[in-house]
């Protein structure tokens, strides 16, 4: 079925550190996967506009979809990260040919605990089937 206007997805997916700085699993931080669990990531994903042939912006068959997602963290040793969720919302396009104008970009909108001042964007990159890749910049 084709792409809609008002399509709507739900997600949630694992988040592990895998970097921080210069550090690394076994080189700064813990080498088992399961000391790095970082928390979850939230949210839903609604298609806002299809582009049609003659389209001023996109290419026909581009999807611009809306993301509202929630990271919960966790308090990880030897990182910055501390439990608390931060909320980021924002704009992206997808494709036949995959994401358009990669990577997306997204406005941290919020946060709680000590995250309740944060600013600045998360962006997301290298997403494979069963991994993405966070950048998260305050």
């Amino acid at each position: 079925m084709p792409p809609e206007v008002g399509d709507r997805g739900a997600f949630s997916d694992d988040l592990v550190l895998e970097r921080y700085g210069n550090k690394t699993p076994g080189h700064g931080l813990p080498q088992d996967q399961q000391q790095r669990l970082a928390g979850t990531q939230s949210g839903f994903v609604t298609t806002v506009r299809v582009a049609a042939a003659g389209d001023r912006f996109f290419p026909p068959g581009t999807e611009i979809m809306e993301y509202e997602g929630t990271y919960r963290l966790n308090a990880v040793p030897n990182s910055p990260l501390e439990k608390g969720q931060i909320t980021a919302r924002g704009i992206f396009a997808a494709g036949p040919a995959g994401i358009f104008e990669p990577p997306p970009t997204f406005a941290i909108t919020g946060g709680t605990g000590p995250y309740n001042r944060v600013r600045g964007e998360i962006r997301e990159g290298n997403p494979t089937a069963d991994s993405r890749l966070l950048d998260i910049k305050p």
